[in-house]
């Protein structure tokens, strides 16, 4: 594990309501087109051989950015990994 990714680990552990999780992103590329990140619990993560930890926390968008250093097209799995958006007053 980097020294950026232990501090973010350890960083998680101290914030109140965040939970962290293992990220993965797919080896193979979906459609010839991009990798695709999952999260450790996920119903279609790829066996051991066929994934990639890139990363533990509870911020997606820094783990999307860590699998983008092994990747350049890195898209979230529709299943595991959804960005809450924050809900307007409007």
């Amino acid at each position: 594990m980097k020294t950026q990714q232990l501090f973010d680990s350890l960083l998680n552990w101290f914030r109140p309501g965040h939970k962290t999780h293992v990220y993965y992103v797919e080896k193979r590329m979906k459609f010839g087109k991009y990798h695709v990140l999952h999260r450790e619990n996920c119903e279609v993560l790829p066996d051991v051989n066929g994934r990639l930890e890139v990363g533990r926390g509870s911020d997606m968008e820094l783990i999307l950015t860590q699998a983008k250093k092994h990747y350049q097209h890195v898209e979230l799995c529709p299943q595991c990994c959804k960005i809450e958006k924050p809900e307007s007053n409007a």
